[in-house]
């Protein structure tokens, strides 16, 4: 018998299985020095703080994020014609003929370079924008922060902010919900804000509160 209800959610079990494992092994990682407090705040923070606070940090690294791209994008158009050459070369000269001649893939990769690593420099620079993005945030909300933020723990809060965001956003991209239900989109947005506020915020002022802890 063949079931005629349509099914409202669809999920691909792989990818929560990624999603999972990355999960579990952040938590262990961060569990070897915060133990049970992984994901606590200052004892007391409301709701209403909590969600302000959140949205103190989110608010700079997607304007941050988004300027960034803009200039970015801004530059790869304006200079593509003369990177898109030297990087195919590059790339052509490193790899031997017969491999690159035998693999599509290794192709496609040569003839992505001009692309490709735009793109990875984009990430690079955004790793330390959101670092310092995450700090002004906190520190605005009177929150335990250093004076001196340099650029290593400005990338490291980055890469640390990115780690704790790529689960959920991993597991919540792959629930597609049916076309019929308008609210699907805010469904996504409030998981992923409460992701944020109850996982990433914890993760964020931990840490920047270790960096400005007396040694």
């Amino acid at each position: 018998m063949v079931d005629q209800h349509p099914q409202w959610f669809v999920w691909n079990e792989g990818v929560f299985a990624v999603a999972g494992i990355l999960f579990v092994v952040l938590a262990c990682i961060g569990a070897r020095r915060d133990k049970w407090a992984l994901f606590t705040l200052t004892p007391g923070v409301s709701f209403g703080r909590r969600l302000y606070v959140w949205w103190s940090c989110a608010w700079r690294q997607w304007l941050a994020s988004a300027l960034l791209f803009v200039v970015a994008f801004s530059v790869l158009r304006l200079s593509l014609g003369m990177i898109a050459t030297p990087l195919m070369a590059f790339a052509a000269n490193r790899v031997p003929h017969d491999i690159a001649q035998s693999s599509p893939a290794v192709s496609l990769a040569i003839a992505g370079m001009p692309f490709i690593v735009p793109m990875l420099a984009y990430l690079l620079l955004s790793l330390p924008l959101v670092g310092y993005m995450v700090r002004r945030g906190l520190a605005a909300h009177a929150m335990p922060a250093p004076r001196r933020f340099g650029f290593w723990r400005a990338t490291l809060l980055g890469l640390i902010t990115y780690a704790w965001t790529l689960p959920a956003s991993l597991a919540i991209a792959n629930v597609g919900v049916s076309s019929a239900h308008p609210v699907a989109n805010a469904l996504r947005a409030i998981l992923l804000v409460a992701w944020g506020m109850y996982i990433v915020l914890p993760r964020q002022a931990r840490s920047v509160a270790r960096l400005a802890a007396p040694r």
